[in-house]
């Protein structure tokens, strides 16, 4: 457990970071809010990055590795910049002041941004994987100072504030969003959050205090790549467990063991992970979707059953993509030449509807899925078709017009 002393933190304490950023970035109107308001506006990011930004990018993913969820052509005019701006009135006593002077910050908030779409996302995954040294490097000693618990409850707030303002068309959703971020995220998350951000810009970083988190920014925020700590591991996984996976160099392979009572794996993907025994794959509505992702497997049952009780007809798993008439539909436009998809769920409900959903296992794969999505639609525009992440979260729904849901 995090130490109590963590769960604050006082605007004196982040000023040196606050100040380094404020001049990282001079304060720029938020535009956003209005671009909300205004009839068809998107406000998803489009108008092109500043310079400024543009830097702050190329830094954080060439120590992060490359973004895992789509990254919008200018964070500063996105949604999720917006949310997290709006986060700091809702956060607790004893962070908000920090917060806010840190959130006041573009460069900050930008920063911010990016941990989202880029190190948060990999939690995504049922056993979250990090492959850049500098990423595994950090998650082992984040690891070991807050526990994989805190990582992965503040990776869910994260990527559920991404998914939530993305999906937002009016700014009630998007400060609703925000309150959900800002109630959720304590101090020891803030602090988390702080370092993760702050890494991504070691040039504008001043001497921090010593100690805890804050001595993160010292160790690492001017490691070169090939420096003695990054040399030593070279990944970092969370496996079903609740074990810390490190490989690398020095250390060869080991498991931290930082997770005693609950499973990451089973928190995140909701479906109760996979068992170093290997679980009984069930198999009532079709052969296994696959062996390596047991988690996967069991959504598409559990859905299908859900289906079958409520008097759907026509259950398939993994199969090729028909419409309601069960005759097979195509993409006429298709992505990379694949023009048929499957479905890993489909059924007809019983006003004669068909109705799609797929799952997301891998952050890696999320654009491959959105694609996919795409492609569905236009096979068959009279369907309803979903997109989900293993733990439930919605990412799209296409429902047609003249269609009632659910």
């Amino acid at each position: 457990m995090p130490h109590p002393n963590l769960e604050k933190l006082s605007a004196e304490e982040i000023r040196p970071l606050s100040a380094a950023f404020e001049s990282f970035r001079p304060h720029a109107r938020p535009r956003l809010w209005l671009m909300l308001e205004a009839p068809g506006a998107t406000g998803s990011g489009l108008e092109p990055a500043a310079p400024w930004e543009l830097r702050l990018r190329e830094d954080f993913l060439s120590r992060f590795g490359p973004a895992l969820l789509p990254m919008p052509a200018s964070l500063e005019s996105s949604r999720l910049y917006l949310a997290l701006k709006l986060s700091t009135r809702y956060m607790d006593d004893g962070i908000r002041e920090a917060a806010q002077e840190l959130f006041s910050s573009p460069a900050f908030l930008v920063s911010v941004s990016l941990s989202v779409l880029v190190y948060f996302a990999a939690w995504l995954a049922p056993e979250p994987f990090f492959s850049k040294a500098f990423a595994a490097a950090l998650t082992v000693r984040l690891s070991l100072l807050v526990g994989l618990v805190e990582l992965s409850r503040l990776a869910v707030a994260c990527l559920r504030l991404h998914q939530e303002s993305e999906a937002a068309i009016t700014p009630q959703e998007l400060e609703a969003a925000a309150e959900r971020f800002g109630k959720a995220l304590g101090g020891t998350a803030l602090r988390v959050l702080v370092v993760v951000a702050s890494l991504g810009v070691p040039q504008v970083l001043p001497k921090v205090p010593e100690g805890g988190l804050w001595s993160l920014l010292s160790t690492l925020r001017h490691a070169p790549a090939g420096g003695p700590l990054l040399e030593s591991i070279a990944s970092a996984q969370v496996v079903a467990e609740g074990s810390l996976i490190v490989t690398g160099v020095a250390v060869g392979t080991s498991a931290v063991s930082l997770c005693g009572e609950l499973a990451v794996c089973a928190m995140m993907d909701g479906a109760g992970g996979a068992s170093g025994g290997g679980p009984k794959l069930s198999t009532r509505y079709g052969k296994p979707h696959t062996r390596q992702n047991p988690p996967h497997n069991e959504a598409i049952e559990e859905e299908l059953a859900r289906r079958e009780a409520t008097g759907h007809i026509d259950l398939r798993k993994n199969k090729p993509q028909q419409n309601a008439s069960k005759v097979d539909v195509r993409d006429r436009e298709p992505v990379k030449g694949v023009g048929f998809r499957k479905p890993d769920v489909s059924s007809i409900r019983p006003d004669g509807v068909r109705h799609n959903t797929n799952y997301v296992s891998n952050a890696r794969d999320l654009q491959r899925e959105l694609d996919a999505f795409e492609s569905m639609i236009r096979a068959d525009p009279k369907a309803i078709h979903e997109l989900y992440l293993l733990n439930g979260s919605l990412v799209r729904r296409y429902v047609p017009p003249g269609v009632s849901f659910p």
